[in-house]
């Protein structure tokens, strides 16, 4: 586990009553929730910057999906394991199969992405599911950090085979369930596909009578908004408001 993911999973825990305990800043005595939403408010900065730079248009849509999976990961870090196994009724998905096909999806997504792109015009116009990872779920051991690091593993691929596509590569003609589309269609695809699992996951906790904290909701839009940064290309700035986030936490007393 990262210290930003043990950071996003300790804000999982603060309540109302940690969240109005106080906190210093700038020599004024405010409280912990605004720990947590300065912490915020500097990733936005950050994101008003980077985003205003010139990206390829893959790279802006791709941001997109790294937005939704820091809404995930600030969603799931932390839970308790026992919620990862349990399905919320017979015969629908525990969130760890959830995520297991949201792996194999990712990598699916990608491969065919990548292939509609280098294809030749006498090529088939897809690669044959043989040649795929299954649509069904991936096996993914391991604590919630884990699998989500997988997860991750699997979009940083994509955006380093993806992320830099030349205009004329957006409209390469490619097939989506039956559908004919182009290149375009299948980036935006990734993100949508995040947001309609991660949607599930939270129908599946609410089912087991899971609420989120105040803490765990702020930390979800600071996680979305660096995921976003981290898509536009700004890793290492990403990385500083992370170690901020952990700074300011670690004052924070149990």
């Amino acid at each position: 586990m990262s210290d930003f993911d043990a950071a996003l999973a300790r804000c999982g825990l603060l309540d109302e009553d940690v969240l109005g305990r106080p906190w210093q800043w700038r020599g004024r005595q405010m409280d912990v929730r605004y720990a947590l939403y300065r912490t915020l408010e500097e990733a936005q900065e950050v994101h008003v910057r980077v985003s205003a730079g010139a990206h390829p248009e893959s790279r802006r849509i791709l941001a997109l999906a790294q937005h939704a999976f820091g809404s995930l990961r600030g969603l799931l870090l932390g839970l308790p394991a026992s919620l990862l196994e349990k399905a919320p009724r017979e015969g629908e998905w525990p969130i760890r199969e959830t995520l297991g096909h949201m792996l194999s999806v990712e990598q699916r997504y990608a491969l065919q992405t990548k292939y509609a792109v280098d294809r030749t015009d006498a090529d088939p116009m897809r690669i044959p599911d043989n040649r795929l990872p299954p649509t069904t779920p991936a096996t993914v051991g391991g604590e919630i950090a884990a699998v989500l690091a997988r997860l991750a593993e699997a979009r940083a691929e994509t955006d380093r085979w993806l992320g830099d596509l030349a205009p004329a590569a957006m409209t390469r003609p490619t097939v989506w369930i039956g559908h004919d589309i182009d290149v375009r269609f299948r980036l935006h695809r990734f993100a949508a596909h995040v947001v309609e699992h991660t949607i599930q996951c939270e129908k599946t906790l609410h089912a087991l009578g899971w609420r989120p904290t105040e803490g765990r909701q702020i930390a979800r839009r600071l996680a979305a908004v660096l995921g976003e940064v981290e898509g536009l290309g700004a890793g290492a700035e990403a990385r500083e408001i992370e170690a901020r986030l952990a700074e300011r936490l670690a004052t924070v007393a149990s």
